[in-house]
Formats: structure tokens, C-alpha cells, sequence
């Protein structure tokens, strides 16, 4: 039985030595790696800048504004401005709040590009246009009609130079242009005014001096009075203008009312069928249009000033012996005409106020 018991352990034995023989022939498996987890990426810093006015005037108090993602303590953000030259100088600069956002104000006194910069992070906006235009204050004096108004105009800075340009509108439609250049910051500019009543004239100055272009407007009134044989004025050469525009017959420019203007207004009366007092009334010439003149008009002017043949009398007088006369003028017209004595160039005066037809007073 011992025997027995011994073989039994010996056999034991011999099998638990060959199974870890084998084991160790036998190589481990690897071991698996660990899992890590990667950090996610950083989003770059964002900054956003508005200004609070589109267009400021010179001098003028601007305020922009922005915010600052994400936020780091202590960062602040500088406003810078490019001028043109592709160099970007600082203006200002504010801290950023613990929302992210930030003001800055500044005056503005020069027009350009402006940018937000981060000083922590670096970040910089996006560019915003910043036009600047000049301060224009503009007076306008009454003006004549058909003849001229001017504009009196203080520009800051003083510093500003440019040739400013003059548009004149009447019932929105142009009529008239005009142009002057800017000195030490003072302009007077002479605008047409082609009638009478008011109107509106558009001034633009265009961009220079490290400015931006500005446009004003400013109401013109152009006034008119009566004219007759013997008036004097620069309305009188307003009158003449107006006339030639008409297409009608007119003297060498002057300032007074004389002979050769008297038979030229007679033209136009009885071209439009006003009374023929040869006295200019501001309505009647201020409504008379090129485009609505009668055909007789054009006759009327030069038989005005070349006489005209009058039909045969029927007491059978000499026709045209004496009796070529100005046309348009009654039969005491005629005799003053005739009898008057002439000047030194030849002409005789005209007729003496309101001896015509019907006088020259305003209705």
C-alpha cells in the first residue's frame, strides 16, 4: 500500500513539472495599450469693431465699440488707423470687461481705416472704412434775377484745399452749374439764378486734404423789380440775357435801360400778347419759355429794331417816306419817335415812361 502511494506522488510530481515546462515555452500575449484621451484644439481669440457713426464731421466725438472671445484676464485692445500709406498708427486704447466687450472714444480729425487689435492674444478685426468729411457752413445772399447769387461758405478745417462745385435746381430739375476753388477755408462762389423765386443749389466738395467728399445744400432766392426806359442795375444785363435765351434781338451788354433794349422788351409784349408798355414785369419774361415761343416772335424782335414798311396809306402818301418806326409802338410812340432828338451815337431816346399803351405799374 505505501508502495503504491508512493508511485502515485512520483507521478504527481512528474505532471506538475512538464505543465510548467510548457508554460514557460509558451511566449505571454502583449499587453494591450492604454486608452488616452487628446486635448481638443484651442479656438483662436475673435474681435469684432463697429463704429457707432457712419460718417462723422471734422471734430466731431466718435464712440466704437467690439467684443473680445474668448477672455483673458487683463488683455486690453488698441484702435489703430491707416491713413492711406499701408501704415497702421495707434489712436487709443480700452480694457476689455469680463464680458469680453470694450469702448473707445476719439475725435475725428482725419478720414482713413480703422482696425482693433488684441495686445494678449494679437488678434485684429476686420478693416472698417472711416470717412471724415469737413465742416461746411454756407450763407447765400438774395440774388438778381437772371443774373447771379453768391454763396458765402466757412469750411474746417482751414486747412482744407479743393475746387468746390455748384449744382442750381429749380422744381428738381438743373438748371444751372457753377465752380470755385477753396482757399484757407473760405469759398464765394457767384451761381446763376435763370429766373425769378428760389432755388436750390447743391454744393459738393470733394474729397482732399485727408478728408472725405461732403455735399450740402442751401436755398437761393433770386428777386426782381420792374424795368423801364431809363433803370439801372445788373438786373438790367439780367434782362438783356434773358431775352437772348428767348432768341430775341438784343443791344451790347449795359447796365441801363436805353432805346435798343425799350424796343427789344416792345418785341417781346407783342410776341406773347402782353401789353406792349416796353417795361419788363418779373412774372411776364420769368414765364416766358424757349420752347413756347410763338412763331411771330422771332419777326416781332427784328422788325423791332430794323423798322418796318407800313402798307400803302389811303390818302396816298409815299409809302415807307417817314414812316418806318420800331414795330409794336402806338401812334404817340411813333411821334416821339420821330421827333425825338438823337444822341451822339445816332439814337434816339425812347419814349418817356408811360406814354404807351399801359403803364408800368404792377398790377
Amino acid at each position: 500500500m505505501r508502495r503504491t502511494l508512493t508511485i502515485l506522488v512520483a507521478l504527481g510530481a512528474l505532471l506538475y513539472l512538464g505543465t510548467a515546462v510548457a508554460g514557460a515555452d509558451e511566449a505571454p500575449p502583449p499587453a494591450e495599450p492604454a486608452a488616452t484621451t487628446a486635448a481638443p484644439p484651442t479656438a483662436p481669440a475673435a474681435l469684432s469693431l463697429e463704429s457707432s457713426t457712419s460718417t462723422p464731421v471734422y471734430g466731431e466725438r466718435v464712440e466704437v465699440h467690439g467684443s473680445l472671445q474668448p477672455v483673458t484676464p487683463g488683455e486690453e485692445v488698441v484702435l489703430e488707423i491707416d491713413l492711406g500709406d499701408g501704415a497702421w498708427a495707434p489712436m487709443a486704447r480700452a480694457p476689455v470687461d469680463g464680458f469680453g466687450s470694450y469702448t473707445i472714444s476719439f475725435d475725428a480729425l482725419a478720414a482713413g481705416t480703422l482696425r482693433a487689435r488684441s495686445t494678449i492674444s494679437g488678434a485684429i478685426s476686420a478693416n472698417v472704412p472711416f470717412p471724415v468729411t469737413p465742416v461746411v457752413r454756407v450763407k447765400a445772399k438774395p440774388g438778381t434775377a437772371f443774373r447771379t447769387a453768391t454763396l458765402r461758405a466757412a469750411i474746417t478745417p482751414s486747412t482744407y484745399a479743393g475746387r468746390a462745385r455748384a449744382v442750381v435746381r429749380r422744381d428738381g430739375e438743373r438748371v444751372a452749374r457753377a465752380a470755385g476753388r477753396i482757399r484757407h477755408g473760405r469759398l464765394q462762389l457767384d451761381v446763376p439764378t435763370p429766373g425769378i423765386g428760389t432755388f436750390w443749389v447743391e454744393l459738393t466738395l470733394p474729397a482732399a486734404s485727408g478728408l472725405a467728399s461732403r455735399t450740402v445744400g442751401v436755398k437761393v432766392t433770386a428777386r426782381g423789380r420792374t424795368l423801364q426806359a431809363g433803370s439801372t442795375g445788373r438786373d438790367v444785363v439780367g434782362l438783356r440775357a434773358r431775352l437772348a435765351e428767348l432768341r430775341f434781338h438784343v443791344p451790347a451788354p449795359s447796365t441801363t435801360f436805353g432805346s435798343e433794349l425799350y424796343d427789344s422788351v416792345i418785341a417781346f409784349q407783342k410776341a406773347y400778347g402782353l401789353p406792349r408798355t416796353g417795361c419788363r414785369r418779373p412774372r411776364d419774361v420769368a414765364q416766358a419759355r424757349p420752347g413756347r415761343r410763338p412763331e411771330t416772335a422771332l419777326q416781332a424782335s427784328v422788325t423791332a429794331h430794323r423798322g418796318r414798311q407800313d402798307a400803302p396809306d389811303p390818302a396816298g402818301r409815299p409809302s415807307g417816306e417817314g414812316r418806318r418806326h420800331p414795330a409794336g409802338l402806338d401812334r404817340r410812340d411813333r411821334q416821339h419817335a420821330r421827333g425825338a432828338p438823337r444822341d451822339s451815337a445816332g439814337r434816339r431816346p425812347p419814349p418817356p415812361p408811360g406814354s404807351g399803351r399801359a403803364s408800368c405799374t404792377e398790377p
